[in-house]
């Protein structure tokens, strides 16, 4: 769940590109608002965790935010499964994200590759170390989980937290091949909904993601549903992939600093 979390990345904000500008301009970092680098943890090596940091001060953002700067946008948007995250982080939520590729010189934002030097970030590493820990807690319930989050809630060490989902029983994704009617993911989306309408009335998630299926391979659109299991029984689409139904796991994820 981790590594699902921590690649996909619906980016929230889109970077308007010129020369010299750098990854956080458009962010308003204000005492609450982290920066925080890190490797990810399924890294077939260690290579990258050189570049951790973390930063909770405007002021060391500052000095540090020359070595942030990025480049030209690159048509080539390849990406390597060593990969390293930079996010902006409030009230232990991501607001902002960008996906760097240390040795492909490139780093992604809202699904645009631009050019990027992270050696720059051995710099903001050096005064900002970190070394973090990733935790899974599973939950029966709802109530078992409030409970358990007063003392999460105390824990100052944790940074970032991803909450259990109770709105939903589970989810599936669908496949749905580019055609000149279904030409973006807007599309894509409302193609899905008008479809799971036609026999499930109350609401259901529909969302294109920038996973790795969806930045590799622009011929089609990856959709994520999340629901009740009958709107996966009674869903039928042609031409369209559907995946197997996957039960929800109440489970929240917390990254906390050792």
């Amino acid at each position: 769940m981790i590594r699902k979390i921590l690649f996909t990345a619906a980016c929230i904000a889109s970077t308007v590109v010129s020369a010299q500008q750098t990854i956080i301009d458009n962010i308003n970092f204000d005492e609450k608002t982290l920066l925080v680098g890190m490797a990810s943890e399924y890294n077939t090596d260690s290579t990258y965790h050189k570049y951790n940091f973390y930063i909770d001060n405007p002021t060391k953002l500052n000095n540090v935010k020359l070595n942030l700067e990025y480049g030209y946008e690159m048509q080539n948007k390849v990406t390597d499964q060593n990969h390293f995250m930079i996010y902006a982080i409030k009230d232990r939520k991501i607001i902002d994200q960008w996906l760097v590729n240390p040795r492909l010189y490139n780093i992604f934002h809202n699904g645009v590759a631009y050019s990027f030097d992270a050696d720059k970030l051995e710099n903001v590493a050096k005064g900002n170390p970190l070394r973090y820990q990733v935790e899974t807690l599973t939950f029966k319930n709802q109530k078992e989980y409030v409970k358990a989050k007063k003392e999460l809630d105390r824990n100052q060490a944790i940074f970032l937290m991803y909450e259990p989902n109770f709105t939903y029983e589970g989810g599936f994704e669908v496949s749905i091949k580019k055609t000149d009617a279904i030409a973006t993911s807007e599309q894509a989306e409302q193609l899905v909904r008008d479809l799971i309408k036609t026999y499930y009335k109350k609401e259901v998630s529909v969302q294109y993601a920038l996973n790795e299926r969806n930045l590799m391979d622009r011929s089609q659109f990856t959709l994520s549903i999340a629901g009740p299991k009958t709107v996966f029984d009674k869903f039928k689409m042609e031409n369209a992939e559907i995946g197997a139904w996957i039960t929800e796991i109440y489970e929240a994820v917390i990254v906390k600093k050792k």
